[in-house]
């Protein structure tokens, strides 16, 4: 079990191999589902515990997902205060996991070594575990060897992985993800009401002089299954930074350590007289991430992990979205302003693989004059609320 330190690690959006690896998600269907049958079969249903004293959260893979996952936490401490809940996770969504609020303890279990993994869980000696993943059968054969008391998680059409559960409740495809975690919980007779948060308290401060003048943050790099389909093209990113830039904002550019040279040709193509207000901070800690989101006057990010953790610190955020709707996977804050491509047949991501054999260029669809216009009113909204210009 590792220690909580989210300080010392990088964004590990696309360092650890996970949901969008197609041999291990072929070797997860394949090999999991016959697994997780017999194991269900062999398996008796239980009644839920009269006493919940230690409860287990499994999520083994995404950063946005564990951010979304910390509202459901939040409404169990609710309900559960003196219980202790523990947040059982893969390499790639630890840092996220640390920065959720209010656990008592993170997990980093070795998902690629599953007995190990196993031994870790029933190490806790559940009463309760709950599996948020809506596809991957690992979870499912993790869950259901956990020896917990009770196991609820999800029904997902097709992927056939509720077998070993005592409770299945149906994952659906045209709710948000956050609305699934909450059906989990509430055919469990716990009331739902919190929204995903983060522990401000675990974000370091900004020490950069360079960043003591407004800036923006700019997140260009998805991360997973058809990442590059979710991206917006470069030379806009460029043309929307020498605007802000010709304005009076500084830029901060995002990412993950295999990005940072992205991000450094990204700053080649500005105007040589304003490259210099502009800073590549590409794999930097998820903590010290959210550290430069939360003192910037506004973020913008493509659909990624790092777009829901600017929405759970409630940042001004301006979300790109294609292949995938927001009423699936949008950002959830009040903050949060969405442009979605305006082209016929986007959207079409459900659990995050279902790309089709000739996708719609969504992105490109999405026009300058569009993000633009829409950073700015996002701007002059929030200037407004904060000198009292604007109330409620």
């Amino acid at each position: 079990m590792d220690s909580f330190s989210p300080f010392g690690h990088s964004i590990r959006d696309n360092a650890t191999p996970g949901r969008g690896h197609h041999v291990l998600r072929n070797v997860d269907k394949y090999a999991g589902v016959p697994l997780v049958f017999c194991l269900g079969m062999l398996r008796r249903r239980r009644r839920f515990p009269e006493e919940i004293r230690r409860i287990g959260l499994l999520n083994t893979a995404a950063i946005g997902d564990t951010i979304l996952m910390s509202a459901p936490l939040a409404d169990l401490r609710s309900t559960y205060r003196n219980a202790e809940i523990c947040l059982l996770v893969g390499p790639s969504n630890y840092e996220a996991a640390c920065l959720v609020s209010p656990a008592d303890m993170v997990v980093k279990l070795p998902v690629f070594h599953p007995l190990s993994s196993v031994l870790q869980i029933r190490k806790r000696n559940l009463d309760l575990l709950l599996d948020f993943g809506p596809w991957a059968r690992l979870n499912a054969i993790f869950a259901a060897l956990s020896r917990a008391k009770f196991i609820a998680g999800f029904r997902t059409t097709g992927q056939h992985r509720h077998y070993g559960y005592d409770l299945a409740v149906d994952h659906l495809a045209d709710v948000h993800e956050l609305d699934n975690y909450r059906r989990l919980l509430s055919d469990l007779k716990i009331t739902c009401r919190q929204r995903p948060r983060i522990a401000r308290a675990r974000i370091p401060s900004i020490l950069d002089e360079r960043l003591r003048k407004p800036y923006l943050v700019f997140h260009l790099w998805p991360g997973g299954t058809g990442s590059k389909l979710k991206q917006w093209p470069i030379e806009r990113w460029v043309k929307l930074a020498e605007h802000f830039i010709a304005t009076g904002y500084r830029i901060v550019l995002t990412g993950g350590p295999s990005q940072g040279v992205a991000n450094d040709r990204v700053i080649d193509a500005v105007t040589s007289a304003r490259r210099r207000f502009i800073y590549n901070q590409a794999g930097l800690s998820l903590a010290t991430t959210a550290a430069l989101m939360l003192a910037a006057a506004l973020v913008v990010s493509v659909d990624t992990g790092v777009m829901h953790l600017a929405a759970a610190l409630e940042v001004p955020l301006v979300a790109l979205m294609g292949p995938a709707c927001s009423k699936r996977w949008g950002p959830v804050s009040d903050l949060a302003v969405v442009l979605e491509s305006p082209l016929s047949g986007c959207g079409y991501l459900n659990l995050g693989f279902e790309i089709p054999g000739d996708p719609p260029k969504c992105m490109e669809a999405i026009s300058f004059d569009a993000v633009c216009t829409r950073c700015e009113q996002t701007l002059l909204l929030d200037a407004a609320i904060r000198s009292g210009g604007l109330h409620g």
